[in-house]
């Protein structure tokens, strides 16, 4: 079999050589006039026959390589150095390459994150807390959210950025997109991730500040190219409406975070100059809770520590004030999941062994005042009542049964802190 990396160029050259030749024979029998419009026709032809054909050899080339580089337009290279006050310290990678090895690739990617046994645990953990539906499969929809639709992905492990085999530089929405992916590189570079998985709250802190920042920029320059030819339609992507209606809110909420909070702390970075965003970049944010209130002092987060369990835990993590938001979100009154999770003031659970094949999650949350701690251990019995499925509200330290044989409590540890549990066996409780 021909290599698809010749394969093409060879079919190029015949296409317009028989062109050519079709083409001298044609004009004989034309008029000087006809034959300059049938020439300029043809020419046009064989422009976008070029066009496409060189898209298909460059898709070709990606799935033969692993993935084929793409061409980057200086004047976009230096475009994202003047907007964040930096230069490239070396040439930015972008590989184009089959929508569905992207996929492969972003799965690996995600997956790889968490380590060994990493993303099986964060299954079992959600789903234990609530944050995923028993039917919700954590990797496939991580992997979805971020291909499905998209122009364009960043690979925080090598700092290079991909686009499908259908992307088009001369398409204005691609161009935005290849922006965003040349400020998540350039970002990168300079302020590269911490050498060890900081845990998931700072991982997610941290990514919301870059994509924030690099959505800014992609936004920017859409806004530019707005005013420059007139008013732009934005394209509806039926695909990406499907999947947000599908995907657990949990997945939904931590993927517009950085769109949506993470942006809006960087564009305000981004009119305060360059000192105060590389400030930021330079030393990234410890906590969600930082990116919505930047304001608020580091020192009002407090430690929390967990029981020693009977055996090593799976896992243990910080959901964080946004995971605690997501977590109270699903009860229905939005403004008091806002208020409860601005009294977030830290957290920590733990995926222990419990029993013979079987886990149990313990989650402690420390609030700013008893008062707040109060309306969490209401919500939290009220997140109990719907996970197991019960009319009623349960009270604090009563021990209730899901249909699934498992048991579940909340208690109150201190004035400002709330306990969850879920475990399989009943004399695993730990309610003091």
């Amino acid at each position: 079999m021909p290599d698809p990396r010749t394969l093409l160029p060879w079919l190029l050259g015949l296409a317009v050589g028989a062109g050519g030749i079709i083409q001298g024979l044609h004009w004989k029998s034309l008029s000087p006039a006809t034959a300059v419009d049938v020439m300029e026709d043809q020419m046009r032809m064989v422009a976008e026959e070029n066009a496409l054909l060189r898209r298909e050899n460059e898709s070709l080339r990606s799935l033969a390589q692993g993935g084929g580089e793409m061409a980057v337009p200086r004047e976009l290279v230096e475009r994202m150095e003047r907007e964040f006050g930096l230069e490239y310290l070396s040439s930015p990678v972008i590989h184009r390459i089959a929508r569905e090895e992207l996929r492969d690739r972003i799965g690996a990617a995600v997956e790889s994150r968490f380590g060994p046994s990493g993303i099986d645990d964060r299954q079992e953990a959600y789903r234990l807390i609530g944050w995923l539906r028993d039917s919700d499969d954590l990797l496939a929809q991580l992997t979805a959210v971020r291909a499905v639709g998209v122009r364009g992905w960043f690979d925080e492990v090598t700092g290079e950025g991909w686009v499908t085999d259908r992307f088009d530089i001369e398409n204005i929405p691609d161009q935005g997109a290849l922006v965003r992916l040349l400020a998540r590189i350039l970002l990168h570079q300079h302020f590269p991730p911490p050498p060890a998985y900081p845990g998931d709250d700072a991982a997610r802190a941290r990514e919301a500040l870059h994509q924030g920042a690099a959505s800014g920029a992609e936004g920017r320059y859409m806004a530019a190219q707005a005013r420059t030819i007139g008013f732009m339609q934005v394209e509806q992507n039926l695909d990406v409406e499907q999947l947000l209606a599908a995907i657990a809110p949990f997945i939904e909420g931590i993927t517009t975070f950085p769109a949506l909070e993470g942006r809006a702390l960087a564009d305000t970075l981004h009119i305060s100059g360059d000192d105060a965003l590389h400030g930021l970049l330079r030393n990234p944010p410890q906590t969600t809770r930082a990116i919505i209130y930047p304001a608020e002092p580091v020192s009002d987060i407090r430690e929390v520590v967990l029981p020693e369990p009977p055996e090593e835990p799976y896992l243990v993590e910080s959901a964080g004030q946004l995971g605690l938001r997501l977590w109270i979100e699903p009860l229905g009154d939005f403004s008091e999941a806002i208020e409860l999770a601005g009294a977030w003031r830290g957290d920590r659970y733990a995926l222990i062994p419990d029993g013979e094949d079987s886990v149990m999650i313990l989650w402690d949350v420390e609030m700013s005042e008893p008062a707040l701690a109060d309306k969490l251990e209401q919500a939290a019995r009220m997140r109990i009542a719907a996970i197991a499925d019960l009319d009623e509200i349960p009270q604090t330290n009563e021990i209730v049964a899901s249909p699934d044989g498992r048991f579940l409590t909340a208690a109150r540890i201190s004035p400002t802190r709330v306990r969850f549990l879920n475990t399989r066996e009943r004399q695993s409780m730990i309610i003091e």
